[in-house]
């Protein structure tokens, strides 16, 4: 009866091994097929993404160009901030605080850009007061006025110093 009583722990001992190996496999098995569809995920999900969508319009893309979205950031140099007066359609005024940052075009260096600002200010200076409280309050026109002033500046630096040209502040009180 010794053997018989042996025998029952002795095939009871394998089973528990067998159970363990057989959850560790399971484990291992759950994280590899979750790693591997994680690496599919982010292979594929982009291509699967874009799929129905539409092409972007040619405006879309001229915006992305004019803004120089494909570029890589040139150098950066911001103005003082500018406030000026504008004023409602019943003659009250309000104040207008921009800020501006200019991104240089390649090639123009700190003291070429020290003697184009007092010009650049000026631009933005003029254009800014000729406009209304109501289109300076207007979300409407906020990117026509972003447009406009960039040409302007532009224009002022002359042709290649000014690639793009952003507000860091557009108050309106």
């Amino acid at each position: 009866m010794d053997e018989d009583a042996e025998k029952p722990k002795d095939e009871a001992l394998p089973k528990k091994a067998k159970g363990k190996s057989g959850r560790l496999i399971l484990i291992l098995g759950a994280v590899l097929a979750t790693g591997t569809s994680a690496a599919a995920g982010a292979v594929i999900g982009p291509a699967l993404a874009r799929k129905g969508q539409t092409a972007p319009s040619p405006a879309a893309s001229a915006a992305s160009a004019e803004h120089g979205a494909d570029e890589p950031p040139g150098e950066v140099a911001a103005l003082d901030p500018i406030i000026v007066d504008v004023r409602e359609a019943n003659g009250d005024a309000h104040h207008l605080k921009v800020g501006i940052a200019v991104e240089l075009g390649h090639g123009t260096g700190e003291e070429e850009w020290k003697r184009l600002v007092p010009r650049i200010r000026d631009s933005a200076i003029s254009y800014l007061r000729s406009l209304s409280f109501d289109e300076v309050s207007s979300a409407a026109k906020f990117d026509s006025i972003r447009s406009e002033l960039g040409e302007r500046i532009s224009h002022a630096a002359g042709k290649g110093r000014v690639r793009r040209v952003m507000f860091t502040d557009f108050v309106a009180q």
